[in-house]
């Protein structure tokens, strides 16, 4: 038996066991400086920072990031025009817990995804850098982080010889297929060999996975992609910019006891790029840049888990009337922070225009 702090899982010899309990362990008392790369969104009666990157330099160039798994919403306080700061709680493997702290004052740039950068504290375990899931590097200011895609050996050479790779038409659940857009899908798994990992990539051997509902504990059966590992042996490795990487669907999650609400990002292990339609993903040298084809989502899914059509929107993606809607900060000179408190009990999600993808 094999404890992965990598990948959230323990291995065993003929099955990887992955962990699925959050904030198990109290926040670390060590201190880090960070960087802290994030989306604010609006729902229908709130609004939400959600984390899209969080990573800590090994040297001028190079970094570590973390994936995260799940996060409560944030507390923001203001001082001073210049003195606002942000605090949020996200959870990343083995029930370890990350207290992020951003202020007005570290903000670096707003990127074309809408996504804020942001110098941060970073407070958790002593030995935080052994459970980063990968490495990342600094290209033209952006960061870029490694994925994998995995295929069989004839779609690798393929791949590899044509220098692009070809958007796919489905969806999460690999059940329908979407018109307006179409996807390219990575993941931060070095490999796929048990079948606990094609269910990290919403794939399984007998085309199903099982959800539970908040509250009633009642299972939810989703049909899936049919796959087998066999057909995942072969991998490619990249560097890609983070601010093409679609934000996953996210699970809002109610208390047993309904004393708070918090948040799943969900099918965690899963990144994927949009395109538009019938459009292809090009890379040079193992990096993948930002290109005129790629679609900028201007929404996120959102899926209440107390419910069933909730659980099922993060793979269905179609039926769903719950979204976060993005606020567009690229090429604005503000920030969330100051964003939030300028803007204090504004609708801002009614009137904000979004683009539904065509199924």
């Amino acid at each position: 038996m094999k404890e992965n702090y990598q990948f959230d899982r323990i291995e065993l010899s003929q099955s990887n066991m992955y962990n699925n309990i959050r904030g198990s362990k109290p926040i670390g008392d060590t201190t880090f400086e960070g960087y802290f790369k994030c989306k604010l969104v609006h729902g229908e009666m709130f609004s939400v920072i959600v984390p899209d990157l969080i990573y800590i330099m090994d040297d001028d160039k190079t970094f570590s990031w973390f994936q995260h798994y799940s996060f409560l919403p944030n507390h923001l306080n203001k001082f001073s025009e210049e003195e606002i700061f942000g605090t949020i709680n996200i959870d990343i493997a083995w029930g370890h817990t990350l207290r992020i702290t951003i202020s007005h004052e570290n903000h670096i740039e707003n990127f074309q995804d809408h996504s804020n950068l942001f110098k941060c504290i970073i407070k958790g375990p002593k030995n935080l850098l052994e459970y980063s899931t990968g490495k990342g590097e600094i290209i033209n200011n952006k960061p870029f982080i490694k994925l994998y895609h995995h295929t069989t050996d004839e779609i690798k050479e393929l791949i590899e010889k044509s220098s692009y790779y070809l958007g796919s038409l489905w969806n999460y659940q690999g059940t329908k297929k979407i018109q307006s857009l179409c996807f390219v899908y990575f993941t931060s798994l070095d490999s796929i060999k048990q079948e606990q990992d094609l269910v990290q990539i919403a794939m399984a051997s007998e085309g199903e996975l099982y959800l539970i509902k908040d509250i009633s504990q009642e299972i939810v059966p989703i049909k899936v992609y049919r796959e087998n590992t066999l057909n995942r042996k072969a991998s490619i490795n990249q560097l890609i910019d983070s601010t093409i990487i679609m934000s996953n669907p996210i699970l809002m999650h109610t208390q047993d006891d309904l004393s708070y609400v918090f948040y799943e990002r969900s099918n965690p292990f899963i990144y994927r790029v949009a395109l538009n339609s019938e459009k292809t993903l090009p890379f040079k040298n193992g990096i993948i840049f930002r290109t005129e084809d790629v679609s900028t989502s201007d929404h996120i899914i959102l899926g209440d888990a107390t419910t069933e059509i909730g659980l099922v929107a993060i793979f269905d993606e179609e039926n769903t009337k719950q979204i976060f809607k993005i606020e567009p900060f690229y090429n604005s000179k503000t920030n969330i922070l100051k964003f939030w408190f300028d803007n204090t009990n504004r609708d801002l999600y009614t009137e904000k225009k979004i683009t539904k993808p065509k199924f």
